[in-house]
Parts: structure tokens; C-alpha cells; sequence
């Protein structure tokens, strides 16, 4: 086995211990034939590691960094080079003295950023090896801005040139210092369009502005386009869409200077689609293949009545953080199911009080066959009502044949369990599985239990969980589910400071649940 194979063959067991590699590769290094290219040898080693992990070799010799690493990943963030981003804080400094000390901090930041890039990249982007260099993936992440064009703009040509697969350029900074969204770097789309872009397939840009040039004719082979925090306007937008025929994977966040994204042309090819915290009136596309959406209430209309495909959609309340401003869903969830009439999964998340507004939703999910509803209840709700608008939810999904249900880990223990009544409505005809997690005696929960127990005709199996939860976090957007492989290892499970209102929980529903009816179809954890 040669020196190489036998690299590959240790990385392959732990790949994943940096200092066990460096070491490794210091050591293979003094093992080698002296009629061996020492070049040669050191370029392949080096290309099993991650570029990290190279750029922590390279320290150890100023030879080695004068090297032509050919690694197909160039992946370069603060972690790369151990940049630490976090600003101090002086509070015998008044604000206008901490911004500046923090302005020539974050200077010498983007210095050293941008020094340790070049360092890596000076060998690969002469006349002689650029041509030779083929990566799959080129990732520039870290808080630059427009005044760091010269520098941005020979990697992004290196990229280009380099025929990489993959690329990204994230901007957005770390959230220590202030972006004003007037210095963002003009990304040169025009080294992109036609045969300089050919070798594309994913785009990823974040903290950018965008302005197509009217010769721009479209990233030849792009399937993937990822847009945060860019500045672009509804029409160049469009644009660009329209001219990557082969695009499937579309997110767009945080980006603002467009109220509405309506293409009237088909795209055909789209199957993924994504759209966060845009404050959109509307959103019109024709895409016959989509296959995923997921959206947001900065979402005021939505159609995409055309996408028969389309399996599972996604829906944040970015409200449920708030309170007060629960009416501006009434419209969304009253549109939902015209705007989304192919939909066979849906999945929510939402708190208790906004699902009271599904009672004013009259249309049906007539597709809808699965449904997980993640619930923040760390905002007790007063009473019952929510249970209402949940109930007319299942009457609106008459072939819904799974229902998953996760409430966050709300540890509360009531004096006085109270003896429950099932929650009125109509017969469930299809409902099969049902999945409970974070069960407590929360007002209006056991009676929507009751209710499914008695109404659900053709039940299978339901599980009533007051063991785990989900995290009690409103910021967290993690879904949890437990039809999906591995994701019930992301449940909370308590403490033990927590393990007497469990047990109050169990009791709390074999009391109200455990009936003899029951028992075949109920489990209770």
C-alpha cells in the first residue's frame, strides 16, 4: 500500500479529529521515498483534508503554503482562519466611542480575512494553474462589504474560471456590529451568464446587491438559487428566474424591495420553493413539478393552484412571538386551502390561540392526508377555545388519515385536575394514526383527545406522550415529527426536578383517556 492509500484508508475511519490528521500528515511526511515528488505526495494528503484543516498544516511550513493545493472545497468563514468576531464591550465608553472602537476592530477583521483568503488562493490564480483548478465547491462567508470590491471580485472570477459547481458568497455579518444595507457588495451577475457560468449548478448569496445587466442571459445550469438579505427588484427578479431554465430549488429570505413575485411564464422545473420573511402582497408562480413550499405570515396571498404535485407545504407564524396581531391570519388561513388545493401534507407551527382563527376557514384541504401541527403553549391559553378552530381544521381535511400534534414542554401542574368532556364535532371518517407529545392539562388539549377517541371511525393507533416535548423556545423553527427517521431524538425530555408533574400528567390522562373502549387503539407513555 502506498504512502497516499494508506492515508485515505486512516481518514476514512476519523476524519473528523483535526489535530489527530495534522499530526498524522507530519509524520507520513518523514516517511517519505526520497525518490517521491515531495509535492506531489503533500498535494494528495492534503486534499483528503477539509481547507481548515489545510490551512492548519500550512502554518507548520512556509514551503507547504507555497503549495498548489488542489482541494475541490475552498470553504472559507471565521472558523477557517479562528477569526473571533466577538466585539468587547466598555461601559465606561459612551456609544459613539464603542462604535468606533468597534468600526477599526471589525477593519482589521475584514484585513485579516481577506489576507489569510489570498494567502490560500495566490498559489491556484496564476496564469499558469488557473486553468488546471476545478472545484466543486468555492464558500465566502463573512461580514464584507462594497468598499472590499477588488478583492471579492477576483474570487468570485476565480470561481468562474475554476469551473466551480457550488458556489456561495455570504456577506451577512454575525450580528456584532450594524449592517445600514447601503454597502452591499454589486455582484458582477454578467462573469455568470452563458458559457463563463456553465459549470453552476447551485448559487447561494447572501448580504448582496443584484442589478442585471441587460445583456445577462441566464446561468446556463443552475438548479439551485438561494437569495438573503439581497437587493434586487421585482422585475430583475423575474428576470433571473426565467432565464435559468433548469432551476428546481428556490429560497428566498429577508429580502425586501420587491412587494409581489408574479411569473406568468411556467417553471418548469421548480420543485423546491422557499420564502421567509419577505413582506410579500402576493405570490403567483406556475410551476407544474413543485413538490415543497414553505412560507411564513410576512406572506399576505398565495397562488400556486397550478402545482398538482405538491406534497407538503410549510407554514411559520413569525407573529407567534407577539401578541395582539393574531387577525392578520384570518385572510391567510382562510386562502390556504384554494391557494394550496393539491397539498397532501401540511405542516404547522403555530401557538394555541392562533388556531382558533382556522374556525373561520370554510374552503376544504380536499387532498390533505397527513398533518403535524407543533404548538407553543408556553402562553397558557385561558380557556378552551382554541380547540374549536382545531376541530374544524380535521372537518376540513375529510381524507386526513395522520395527525401529528407536539406541544413544547410546558411543565405545569394544576392543584386541581378537572374531569373532562369530549370536545363536539363531526365524525372522522379516515383518521388512522395519531401522535400526541408534550400532553399536559392544558385547557382544551384532553378534550380534543376525548373527541378524536370517540369520532374516529376507523382508528388505528394513538399515542398520548406527557414524557417528551418539544424545546420551549419561540424562537426555535425545528419541526418536530415522529414519522421521520431520528427526529424523536430532538425531543425534551424532563428533568427531574420535572418528573412529579410527569407523573401528575399520566395521571391526569388515564384518568380522563384509559377506558375500556380505548384500550386497543390507545397507548399512553
Amino acid at each position: 500500500m502506498g504512502l497516499c492509500d494508506a492515508w485515505k484508508a486512516e481518514g476514512a475511519e476519523g476524519r473528523g479529529v483535526a489535530d489527530q490528521q495534522c499530526r498524522l500528515v507530519a509524520a507520513s511526511l518523514q516517511v517519505v521515498p526520497k525518490d517521491m515528488p515531495d509535492g506531489d505526495v503533500l498535494r494528495d494528503i492534503l486534499s483528503w483534508l477539509s481547507i481548515k484543516q489545510v490551512v492548519q498544516m500550512s502554518i507548520l511550513s512556509r514551503e507547504w503554503r507555497r503549495l498548489r493545493i488542489c482541494h475541490p472545497d475552498l470553504v472559507f468563514t471565521k472558523d477557517t482562519f479562528g477569526i473571533n468576531t466577538t466585539m468587547d464591550t466598555d461601559n465606561s465608553m459612551t456609544i459613539g466611542e464603542l462604535l468606533k472602537v468597534h468600526a477599526k476592530k471589525l477593519e482589521l477583521l475584514n484585513r485579516k480575512f481577506i489576507d489569510n483568503v489570498d494567502s490560500v488562493l495566490r498559489p491556484l490564480w496564476s496564469t499558469s494553474t488557473t486553468t488546471t483548478t476545478t472545484l466543486d465547491k468555492f464558500v465566502i462567508k463573512f461580514g464584507l462589504h462594497r468598499k472590499h470590491k477588488y478583492y471579492i471580485d477576483r474570487w468570485v472570477s476565480f470561481s468562474t474560471t475554476s469551473r466551480a459547481k457550488h458556489i456561495a458568497l455570504d456577506f451577512t455579518s454575525d450580528g456584532s456590529c450594524f449592517d445600514s444595507g447601503f454597502d452591499k457588495y454589486v455582484f458582477p451577475l454578467c462573469d455568470l451568464s452563458g458559457p463563463n457560468g456553465s459549470c453552476i449548478k447551485s448559487l447561494d448569496l447572501g448580504y448582496i446587491f443584484l442589478k442585471l445587466p441587460l445583456s445577462f442571459c441566464g446561468i446556463t445550469n443552475l438548479k439551485k438559487l438561494t437569495l438573503k438579505k439581497v437587493s434586487i427588484n421585482g422585475g430583475d427578479l423575474q428576470r433571473l428566474l426565467l432565464s435559468c431554465a433548469l432551476l428546481e430549488s428556490l429560497n428566498i429570505e429577508m429580502c425586501s424591495d420587491f412587494s409581489s413575485l408574479c411569473v406568468s411564464q411556467e417553471l418548469s422545473r421548480l420543485q423546491y420553493l422557499r420564502v421567509r420573511y419577505c413582506d410579500l402582497e402576493m405570490l403567483e408562480l406556475h410551476a407544474p413539478n413543485l413538490t415543497k413550499f414553505e412560507f411564513d405570515d410576512n406572506l399576505v396571498q398565495t397562488v400556486l393552484s397550478e402545482s398538482s404535485k405538491l406534497s407538503e407545504a410549510i407554514f411559520v407564524s413569525n407573529l407567534r412571538v407577539l401578541s395582539g396581531y393574531d387577525d392578520v391570519l384570518d385572510d391567510i388561513f382562510i386562502e390556504l386551502p384554494s391557494a394550496l388545493p393539491h397539498m397532501h401534507t401540511l405542516l404547522l407551527l403555530l401557538t394555541s390561540c392562533q388556531v382558533q382563527r382556522f374556525s373561520n376557514t370554510r374552503d376544504s384541504f380536499i387532498c390533505l392526508r397527513h398533518l403535524n401541527m407543533n404548538l407553543n403553549i408556553s402562553l397558557y391559553p385561558d380557556d378552551d377555545s382554541w380547540v374549536m378552530g382545531f376541530v374544524n381544521l380535521l372537518e376540513l381535511a375529510p381524507l386526513l388519515e395522520e395527525l401529528e400534534l407536539h406541544m413544547d414542554h410546558y411543565r405545569h401542574c394544576s392543584s386541581n385536575l378537572r374531569t373532562v368532556t369530549a370536545a363536539q364535532g363531526p365524525l372522522l371518517h379516515h383518521l388512522k394514526s395519531v401522535y400526541m407529545s408534550g400532553f399536559s392539562d392544558v385547557s382544551g388539549l384532553a378534550e380534543l383527545a376525548f373527541y378524536i377517541l370517540e369520532n374516529a371511525i376507523v382508528l388505528e393507533r394513538m399515542v398520548v406522550d406527557p414524557v417528551a416535548g418539544m424545546k420551549e423556545d419561540l424562537n426555535t423553527e425545528r419541526f418536530y415529527s415522529v414519522s421521520k427517521a431520528g427526529s424523536s431524538e430532538e425531543f425534551v425530555l424532563p428533568t427531574e426536578g420535572d418528573r412529579y408533574c410527569v407523573e401528575e400528567m399520566r395521571l391526569f390522562a388515564k384518568k380522563n383517556l384509559d377506558r375500556e373502549e380505548f384500550r386497543h387503539v390507545l397507548t399512553m407513555l
